[in-house]
Formats: structure tokens, sequence, C-alpha cells
């Protein structure tokens, strides 16, 4: 996870089961992530959070960051619609929904949401592109 995404610092992290827990919590539904991590940003850390789940396989990646896309696409009480931009040979999403900004996208077989305060939106999620998660792809492909 990144110490710092521009001008907030890491606070606290979970991971393992509980991580999981939590994600599975939110979406209703148990996922096939192989691995779960979730960091807190800032001094408030319930508002800038970070959720990073790798899967098996960049497939199985791509099909759940499109699944969550698509369902959000057709509208949800939560988020509205969401815009896309194309990153490299890839698709990285944007909405709001709960007083936030969120981005997610997908590195390889790692699937990233980012929840972020409005006013740090823009230059954190620049700091959080230029971020390597490539320890955590190949920790994700290890443990299977």
């Amino acid at each position: 996870m990144p110490e710092k995404l521009a001008e907030l610092s890491l606070s606290r992290i979970i991971q393992g089961q509980e991580a999981t827990a939590v994600v599975n919590r939110m979406h209703g539904k148990q996922l096939e992530a192989s691995e779960d991590v979730i960091g807190y940003y800032g001094k408030f850390h319930a508002r800038n959070i970070l959720y990073v789940s790798a899967f098996e396989t960049a497939e199985k990646a791509k099909a759940n960051l499109m699944k969550m896309a698509t369902k959000m696409a057709r509208g949800t009480k939560v988020f509205a619609p969401p815009t896309y931009d194309r990153m490299g040979d890839q698709v990285g999403f944007k909405t709001s929904g709960m007083g936030f900004v969120h981005y997610f996208y997908r590195v390889d077989n790692v699937l990233i949401w980012w929840q972020v305060e409005s006013e740090k939106a823009r230059s954190t999620y620049q700091a959080l592109r230029a971020f390597d998660f490539s320890v955590l792809k190949a920790k994700a492909r290890h443990t299977q």
C-alpha cells in the first residue's frame, strides 16, 4: 500500500480475513479475490479509503471490474453512473456517491477502488496511479 497519496498519509491498514470480511460485507456476497487489503488515509481515516483486491488472474480481475461498472451504469441507490477514461490499453472508472469521489480500475490481476474527499481527488488519484502494485500482484499469484 502507498504510504502517502499526495497530502494524505496512510493511517491504518487491515488485511487478510478482516479485510476480506469488510469487502464481502460491502458487496453483500463473497467475492473471488485471493487477497484483500484496505488502507485508510488522513486524520479522519474513515473518509479516504483504498480497497485493493488481488485475483488469481488478470481475466478474473477484469471480469469483476466490468461487472461493477455495468451494474453501476444501470443505476444504483448509492452511486452515480460511472464515467470512464482510457488508461493505455485498459479503462478506469470514476463515480460519486456517499459524499465522495470514487475511482476504480485494475492493474493486471489487482482491482483498485479509491474513495476520497472531492477536494483531494485529483492529486491523490495521480499519486495512486503512479504506485507500483507488483508486490501484491506477485503475492496473490503465489498464494494459489
